[in-house]
């Protein structure tokens, strides 16, 4: 059985990076195969992917003209990005809390945040089930208000692109 790497980057994505300015610096962030990094290196964008996956930062690095960075960072002291050093951070289907704060922390003043990942309700349609990786009701709003965020745009929705699932998305301005 062969599995099927999913390269077509997010809608969601696709339309609000379209508000970041050309050559700025983005990080990628848990990118997998890279599929919104490969999209935002085609539209002038500066990007590091960093994963944990060597096989797919290798595939990334041999086609693409990305920064990349093998890192685990859910080590406790694995947090190599300095303090405002990146203009937008992407992360899309992935959840760490206890990096929430190195994540606002490595975004420049007016800088952006784009996340999209899974909420409690996805239990109802498959993985992942854990709670660990769900998003609770509201968390990605209440977490933007609490960094000094303007919310751009926030929606907490069940999709049915080729399959049912439970999503949080933001895309938020650090004031």
């Amino acid at each position: 059985m062969t599995t099927q790497i999913n390269f077509e980057p997010s809608p969601w994505i696709v339309k609000n990076l379209k508000n970041i300015s050309k050559n700025c610096n983005i990080l990628d962030l848990a990118c997998g195969y890279g599929r919104h990094s490969i999209y935002a290196k085609k539209i002038g964008l500066n990007v590091t992917a960093a994963d944990i996956d060597y096989e797919k930062l290798f595939y990334l690095k041999n086609v693409h003209n990305i920064t990349v960075l093998r890192l685990d960072i859910e080590k406790k002291f694995n947090w190599p990005f300095k303090k405002n050093i990146f203009d937008a951070v992407i992360v899309t289907n992935y959840l760490y809390r206890p990096i929430f704060k190195k994540i606002f922390n490595s975004i420049k003043s007016k800088g952006f945040l784009l996340y999209e990942t899974f909420s409690e309700e996805n239990i109802k349609f498959g993985p992942p089930k854990n709670t660990n990786y769900l998003l609770k009701s509201g968390e990605l709003l209440n977490l933007a208000n609490k960094n000094r965020m303007t919310i751009i745009e926030y929606e907490e929705i069940i999709t049915q692109k080729k399959k049912p699932k439970a999503i949080q998305r933001i895309f938020a301005k650090i004031k």
